[in-house]
């Protein structure tokens, strides 16, 4: 009797990417997380989108001199989506990790990513569970991810998630024009788009920090957001148009919530006024016999 074991040897090389603009103060916690994976094949790319703070540029020279790889965009800062494209047309890596320079990831998350999408080459994204750091601690909890709610963003994958390089040569990159955000979700959107399926590791692997100037930390009702909005859109109109249905049965789904918040909100503010009420009710009535 033979037995057949089927081993997967994982000797791909993953390129993290580290895209960087002013965040001297926290890209060396950025960059010792990324090289403390245990997966034994990464490298690290810094990418330098023209950071003009002198402590950042002294950062990045010392990790330079240190053996790490930095690069600057080309002809002054050209923004995230480009900073990310660039590092990524530089990597060798099969398998691309983007990383934020303020955030950080678990020394096993390379191992873990890179061990689904070596198994199921059905899987175009390898993502984990995310906890908050900084201004808020706490898990930032997802819905299981699929297209629709992608589009809606009723679950929004974190830019420090795991594709094949041969998808972004696929969809030819981030979109550049994205300079104010929004940019890793169209990406998605386009890797997405014919097909695969995304993965959630059920593990906290992504540490994602909260800043006072943070897009995460900036209201919903900014105008910013609405102008981030607005690009998106513009983007990819064909994709927001194909799924109007999606956005009106999540605009029906706020309304109730809102007029059942508002409800709630009306009856606990009213109650004292009610309890009291029947106090006085039952106090008239024992006055005149009734009670």
């Amino acid at each position: 009797k033979i037995i057949f074991i089927h081993i997967y040897i994982m000797n791909t090389n993953i390129s993290i990417i580290i895209p960087c603009y002013n965040d001297g103060k926290y890209i060396r916690e950025a960059v010792s997380s990324a090289l403390s994976q245990t997966y034994p094949h990464i490298e690290i790319i810094i990418v330098d989108d023209y950071s003009t703070d002198p402590y950042t540029q002294t950062i990045l020279s010392q990790l330079a001199q240190e053996g790490i790889t930095v690069i600057k965009t080309q002809s002054g800062k050209k923004g995230l989506p480009a900073a990310r494209n660039t590092g990524i047309a530089q990597a060798s890596g099969v398998y691309i990790l983007p990383l934020d320079a303020d955030d950080k990831i678990d020394a096993s998350y390379a191992e873990k990513a890179a061990a689904v999408l070596d198994k199921h080459p059905d899987v175009t994204i390898c993502t984990a569970r995310v906890r908050l750091f900084g201004l808020h601690q706490k898990e930032w909890k997802q819905p299981d991810s699929d297209y629709a709610n992608i589009v809606t963003e009723e679950c929004k994958i974190l830019s420090t998630s795991m594709f094949r390089r041969k998808d972004w040569e696929r969809v030819g990159g981030y979109e550049e024009r994205l300079t104010l955000g929004k940019e890793d979700m169209v990406f998605w959107l386009d890797l997405l788009k014919d097909g695969g399926r995304v993965v959630t590791l059920p593990e906290i692997y992504i540490h994602y920090r909260i800043k006072s100037n943070s897009m995460t930390a900036a209201t919903a009702h900014s105008p910013a957001e609405d102008e981030r909005q607005a690009a998106m859109y513009a983007s990819r109109p064909e994709i927001f148009q194909a799924h109007v249905l999606n956005f009106m049965c999540l605009c029906a789904r706020y309304r109730q919530e809102k007029a059942r918040c508002a409800c709630l909100f009306s009856w606990k503010l009213m109650a004292p006024v009610f309890r009291l009420e029947w106090f006085l009710r039952q106090k008239i009535k024992r006055l005149f016999g009734r009670a």
